[in-house]
């Protein structure tokens, strides 16, 4: 009798344990599809907000570049019209006798840094057949700009062009400051800002100012941003300045490199003659003039 109910027992339990099984089998399947149900709708939701938000973006997008198009169109008409008189201007101040300088503008890639640990110093691929020709190219400094902001310069070395970044000891460039314009060099760092030596002490000059280059050096045009004045100190008889850069020496790229003709004096001989007043009166041999000394 006992071997009979332990025999049911057994087969009781087994039973269950198929049921369980198979409960759990259609438990995955009913899951299963139920997980597909839910996937299809979210995937449909998804896709149909994606495509609603897809045409409003197009739209707008479209609307943005036919904005952008049309102010193209009006730079492109005022440059032209500005290359149109800087032709003219050039060609009044070389017959009047005043100074005037070309600019060339040459794509470089950064590519690694000269030495070991010094983020301020780097190697530029530029292709060097493509610059000014006339001076030597050892004997020219290149401005390096990035993001239309002053980033350093750049000398010739060995066929290998090298760029020295601001902050550099090597990187050295005039520089205006302030509505007053007061002048300035740019002559090293300190807590990562650019030192700006050299400024006359009676030139007020306030934390904020903004630092252009100037030009005069013949490495960077005139009017490229460098960066703000944070501070203001005296140091004898000159001002010293701490300025924020706006280049970043992070994401090194690409960048432009400035290659600034030295200014010529273009007087024309003629003009030069003509100009001079004319004396027809017979000159005496310069041996026969007496010396007032005599």
């Amino acid at each position: 009798m006992r071997y009979k109910i332990l025999v049911f027992g057994i087969i009781f339990v087994a039973s269950i344990l198929v049921l369980m099984e198979v409960d759990k089998g259609i438990q995955a399947k009913i899951l299963s599809v139920s997980d597909y149900i839910k996937t299809f709708f979210l995937n449909t939701s998804d896709g149909i907000a994606n495509t609603y938000n897809k045409h409003f973006d197009q739209a707008e997008q479209i609307e943005s570049l036919n904005a952008k198009l049309q102010d193209y169109d009006k730079l492109f008409l005022e440059n032209q019209n500005l290359r149109n008189e800087l032709a003219k201007y050039q060609k009044i101040v070389g017959q009047d006798g005043f100074t005037y300088a070309t600019s060339e503008f040459h794509l470089a890639r950064i590519i690694s840094f000269a030495a070991l640990g010094e983020k301020d110093s780097v190697w530029l691929d530029t292709n060097l057949s493509t610059y000014r020709k006339g001076e030597a190219l050892e004997d020219r400094i290149f401005g390096i700009v990035k993001d239309n902001v002053a980033l350093g310069v750049a000398v010739v070395q060995n066929g290998r062009i090298e760029g020295f970044l601001n902050g550099n000891k090597n990187c050295n460039y005039d520089v205006y400051i302030g509505q007053s314009r007061a002048m300035g060099i740019v002559s090293g760092a300190s807590r990562g800002n650019l030192i700006v030596d050299y400024i006359p002490d009676w030139i007020e000059i306030h934390k904020g100012d903004k630092v252009f280059t100037s030009g005069l050096d013949g490495i960077f045009l005139e009017n490229i941003p460098v960066g703000v004045v944070e501070n203001v100190r005296e140091n004898y008889g000159y001002l010293s300045v701490e300025v924020k850069p706006y280049a970043s020496l992070g994401e090194l790229s690409y960048v432009w490199i400035i290659d600034r003709e030295t200014p010529q004096l273009n007087v024309l001989q003629d003009e030069i003659h003509s100009n001079q007043p004319q004396d027809d009166s017979p000159k005496e041999p310069l041996e026969n003039v007496e010396s007032p000394m005599q």
